[in-house]
């Protein structure tokens, strides 16, 4: 068991919270559009070699030393990427909602996809909200990301969660799957890329809620790790 701090925020107002959890899952191919979701296995196979799935949403298990918070990241390779996604986070029988890069290795991909997800860190933001302000207007929610290459900040995707699989079909996944969970983080998947893979020095990304008026934010920095000896 691992605790992380969050700011809680509730229509009522903000909270501090220290979240001990069990588990920290990540989920692969939760696209909603099945058809859009095979053309995205394909698109993997064809342009990184990465095998297709057995069965699909995927589930992988991480370790819970990948969860982190901080600034600025080390990866080793150059072609690690980020991915926009909503985190379900549960914690006493409660669901929050918070916002999460599922940052990869995409060269490790094509020769194990639990490995690529088990050697990066995963960020996650500082705040969350609370699934029961969120439910009537779910899938208006935008999430949408950005990368910095060369100096220059692009549009890498730009979507809302009705791309993604909801909370309930995600859970109920997990409770055939894996059994019941509790106190556990789970990263939900991500809405489609505009252009394919790129590989920035800067992630951002940000989920927007229009109706309630506020946005959660995530920003971190990619550094890479040299591979030769020193």
């Amino acid at each position: 068991m691992k605790t992380i701090n969050f700011k809680l925020q509730r229509m009522s107002g903000e909270e501090d919270l220290a979240l001990s959890y069990d588990e920290l899952l990540v989920i692969g191919y939760a696209g909603r559009n099945m058809e859009k979701t095979m053309e995205h296995i394909k698109e993997l196979e064809e342009q990184l070699g990465v095998p297709a799935p057995k069965k699909i949403p995927t589930i992988f298990e991480c370790s819970h030393e990948l969860l982190t918070q901080e600034k600025d990241i080390k990866f080793v390779g150059s072609k690690t990427s980020g991915e926009v996604e909503y985190v379900i986070v549960l914690y006493n029988d409660n669901i929050y909602i918070g916002l999460g890069s599922d940052h990869t290795d995409r060269e490790l991909e094509s020769v194990s996809v639990p490995k690529a997800k088990q050697v990066c860190p995963k960020p996650i933001s500082k705040e969350l909200w609370d699934y029961n302000d969120l439910k009537d207007h779910w899938d208006r929610i935008k999430l949408i990301s950005y990368q910095t290459i060369n100096g220059v900040e692009e549009v890498y995707q730009d979507g809302t969660l009705a791309d993604i699989l909801p909370v309930e079909k995600i859970l109920e996944e997990l409770k055939e799957r894996v059994g019941d969970i509790k106190n556990s983080i789970i990263y939900s998947g991500t809405v489609p890329l505009l252009k394919g893979f790129a590989y920035g020095d800067n992630f951002r990304c940000m989920m927007v809620d229009e109706v309630l008026n506020r946005t959660i934010a995530l920003d971190y920095n990619v550094q890479v790790i040299s591979e030769e000896e020193r």
